[in-house]
This record gives C-alpha cells, structure tokens and sequence, in this order.
C-alpha cells in the first residue's frame, strides 16, 4: 500500500505556519519510498506544483532522472541521513514544466507524527552554478581554441582526421553536441559529430547517413543562405529541434536541448560548411562570447580546409606531371618486364620435362652437380635414386602410345607426391626412365624412400596385361649413396645407381637395389 498521507488538522497549525515561514523549500519524504508526505509554499513555488499535487509526487518526480540525480540516488542520500546524520549535497531537479534547475539539498532525519521521516530544505542556486558555470567556459573556450589550433596545425592532406578532433574537442569543452557539415556541389556532408555523454551515442546517426540538400528551415540552410551566425534559446527546446536535422531529435528530447549556437565556416567570401553546437540539462544557454569564439574557430578550420584542398591540387598535379614524364620509363619497364617474363618462361621450358611437369635431364645434371660441390665442401653424403618402369616397350605396344604417355604422367605425379622435402628433386631422365636427388640422406633412408616410391606406384594400379612381373605398372629401382670426397663425380654415381637398377631387372623387377 502506498504510505498514508498526512491530515492537517488544528494541532499542526503552528507546524504548518512555521513550514511556510521559511524561506527554503521545505519536503517531508517517506525514507523508503520518497514520497513527499508534506510540503511548504516555497516548494510549490519552486517545482511549480500545487502543494495538493505535489502530495501526490515523490523525489523522482522531481529530479532530472539522469545519474547521479535519480530517484535511486536520491533514496541513498536519504538513507545515509538516517544512518550518519545530516547530508548536503548537490542536486538537478526539474519543475512540472520541465525545466531543469540546480539545488543546494540538506536531508537531516525527523520525528514527526510518531514516525521516523526524511526533512528536506531545498535551496535554488541556479545563479550560482550559471557564474560558475561562465567561469568554467571561459577556460574551457580557451583550452577549445588551443587543442583546435594544434589539431588543424598538423592538418597537412589528412582533413577528416583533423574535423574529428576539433568537432571532439568542441563537444567535450563547449558543446554539448557538436555537428560539422561541409558543403559539397551543393549537398550537405556530415564530416563529423560528436557528443560527451556515455549513453549519448547510440542515440546519433552515423555521420555518413546525414548527406544531402540542407532541410528548408534548418540552422545550416538558414546560415548558408544568409551567410551568419545563428543563436537560439528556449527552454522548452521546440525552436531547437526546428532548427536541426530530425535525426537529431532523439538526442535533443533525452538530454533536454535548450540552446543552439550554428556558424559558417567561410573562406574567401564563401562558406565551405557549417558548425552546429547545441546544449542540454541546466546548462546556461549559448553566450556571445561563445559565438565569437566560435566563428573564430570555424574561419580556422575553413582556412584548414581550403589549404588541404590547395594541398591537395597541387599533389594531384605533381602527380600528374611525374606520370607524364614516366610514360616512357613506364614503357620501356614493362617491355623490359616482358622480356624477362619471357626468358623466365623460356628457361622454366628449358629445365621442365613437357610431359610430367618434373626437371628435365638438363635440371637434374645441373642440381646433381650443386649438391656434390656442396657435399664436398662440408663432408656430407649424397643419394641418388634410378628406375625404371617395367616393360614399358609392351605397355607401348599393348595399349597404345597415348596410354603410354598417360603412364609416365601418373609415375611423374606419384614421384612428385613422394619426393616433396626441399632439397629432394625428382627428375624425367629419359624416356621411362626416372631419378631423385637426395642431398644429405643416408643410404638407409635413401632405400626406405624407394620402396615407399615403389609400392606407391603399385598401389596405383595401373593395368599391365603384357607385364612379367606384375598385373599392373611397376618399377625396378636402383640407389646408390655415398660419402662425397674429392674424387666422388656426378658420373660415378650415375654408373653405380645405374647398375643396382639394371640388377633390380635382372632378378625379378619390381624391387629396390642398393649398390654395393
């Protein structure tokens, strides 16, 4: 149930005649709840209710209801009053008209009609707030001037970056919300907007969705057909949100928005955009100082942007002038780069079997011939690896030449499937005849290898009716390693690998042979 409201009754006439004696608003509050259970006619006067109808509100109903001036904040003060005496604080209230307007708050707890309630003495210091208020913008429009003039002192080709800054600085410092819009071929573009509020954000467009002609009746219109300042006032915020773009509105309502100070950024007798400042909460309202400072701003950044754009002609035409005369560097570049391309193409041609897509003969001597002087020059070992595909006249003959040329593809594939570590290289060496490099590899391994090779090309399958030595492809492989010293010669090794290869052949095929 909501707390009982107090009956006047003869007994507290001389409580009541006391109560409106005071010259401070005086409110009795339910602790628990805030409810007001009494009130003096300076209360009324001050919120601008009826002391009937402010019985009927509570401490929300008159606080501005954004934090730290909510009905909840205001329950706490409440609460530390009954636990360690009385609280004075700071306050924002709102009237029944809505205006906001600051307080000077004392609870202090009361026995009053045999219960434990909340006295508030509540004092307007508006005035005072508002001269400090001129004391703190007037350090604040200096500290504006400062960052904005280091901001646009560096501004160089990066514009946006800079408008970012000083649209920033402007909302933290003078603001509240702050918009600039540039004008471009007659079109109005949002370069930047900017708010200091934490929950203030979500309730602005995105500067890119504000892009078109300036609305009929807006500030920016207004300035730009005229060419002056705008400056607007009023406490209810109707003229405000007249004078700014509707997707501005939700921002104006939830912060209250009282005045508007709108300027043209001019340069050489044009305007180049605008910049709109609006304020919200108990703010005092827009000075003509502040208009001064502003304009004074704006004419800098127009001055910023014009710079930029000159800095800008000038780099598109430097530009212009070194692409002229690197045409023909550009020409002979790229025919060079052809050529090169070309040859590239010429030597991958020259050093790649056509068929297979392995290093041809030409690529496997030159690789064998490296990885031997390197071996040499550290002691190291070298493996080589010969085969053969077995009876592949017959495969010819049996399956034709086309079929034959589709064997060694798939023996090419399988070989470059096996033999992918760097270093190792598979080779076409003839024919159908196949070799692997393999620098530093034991003859161990080396054999290991081969007859993983060997059974990967069995595994494929591949028919072969005409075969001695199996229904399908296979491969006799010869391997030779060896510990490479001064006499060790590309051909030594060859020989030996050719020979452990041709004994493969000799005792069945389809085997491995190390040599001796």
């Amino acid at each position: 149930m909501p707390p009982r409201r107090p009956r006047t009754n003869p007994d507290e006439t001389l409580f009541r005649a006391l109560l409106d004696a005071i010259h401070d608003a005086i409110l009795v509050h339910d602790p628990e709840t805030g409810a007001i259970l009494d009130a003096n006619q300076r209360a009324a006067e001050l919120y601008g209710y009826s002391r009937e109808a402010l019985l009927e509100k509570d401490v929300g109903h008159l606080s501005v209801g954004l934090s730290p001036c909510t009905k909840e904040d205001a329950l706490a003060w409440m609460s530390r009053a009954l636990s360690e005496g009385p609280q004075s604080f700071e306050w924002m209230a709102q009237d029944q008209r809505g205006r906001f307007f600051w307080t000077e708050v004392m609870y202090r707890q009361a026995d009053l009609r045999g219960r434990t309630l909340i006295l508030a003495s509540v004092h307007n210091i508006t005035d005072r707030k508002r001269n400090e208020a001129e004391q703190a913008a007037s350090l604040r429009r200096a500290e504006a001037q400062s960052a904005v003039f280091l901001a646009l002192a560096g501004v160089g080709g990066d514009v946006e970056a800079a408008l970012g800054i000083v649209v920033h600085h402007l909302a933290a410092q003078v603001g509240d919300l702050c918009v600039l819009d540039l004008l471009e071929n007659g079109s109005l573009r949002t370069a930047a907007l900017d708010q200091p509020y934490l929950d203030g954000a979500p309730l602005l467009p995105a500067p890119a969705a504000l892009h078109g002609p300036p609305a009929e009746g807006t500030a920016t219109a207004r300035i730009l057909a005229v060419g002056e300042a705008l400056r607007e006032s009023d406490p209810l915020g109707n003229r405000i949100r007249d004078l700014l773009r509707e997707e501005l509105h939700p921002w104006t309502r939830r912060y209250h928005a009282h005045s508007l100070l709108a300027v043209p950024m001019r340069a050489e007798g044009r305007a180049l955009g605008t910049i709109t400042l609006v304020k919200g909460g108990a703010s005092r309202a827009y000075s003509p100082e502040d208009q001064a400072m502003l304009q004074n701003l704006a004419d800098r950044v127009a001055l910023a942007l014009e710079n930029a754009r000159l800095f800008g002609e000038n780099l598109r035409q430097a530009e212009q002038l070194r692409l002229a005369n690197a045409d023909l560097e550009a020409r002979v570049a790229a025919r060079t780069a052809e050529l090169a391309e070309a040859n590239a193409r010429l030597h991958e041609l020259a050093i790649t079997d056509g068929l297979t897509a392995l290093a041809n003969r030409r690529r496997f001597n030159d690789v064998l011939d490296e990885e031997l002087r390197r071996a040499r020059r550290t002691a190291g070992v070298l493996s080589l690896i010969l085969c053969d595909v077995d009876h592949f006249k017959r495969y010819n003959d049996h399956y034709g030449h086309a079929a034959g040329d589709d064997c060694l593809r798939t023996v090419g594939a399988t070989l470059r499937d096996v033999f992918r570590r760097a270093g190792e290289l598979p080779a076409r060496y003839g024919g159908e005849e196949f070799a692997v490099v393999l620098p530093g590899v034991p003859a161990e391994d080396a054999v290991k290898a081969a007859e993983r090779f060997r059974r990967a090309m069995e595994q494929c399958a591949l028919p072969h009716a005409a075969s001695e030595a199996a229904p399908v492809v296979t491969l006799s492989l010869g391997v030779v390693s060896s510990p490479v010293g001064p006499d060790t010669t590309a051909d030594t090794l060859i020989t030996r690998a050719d020979e452990a290869l041709y004994h493969s052949k000799r005792t069945g095929r389809n085997r491995v042979t190390l040599a001796e």
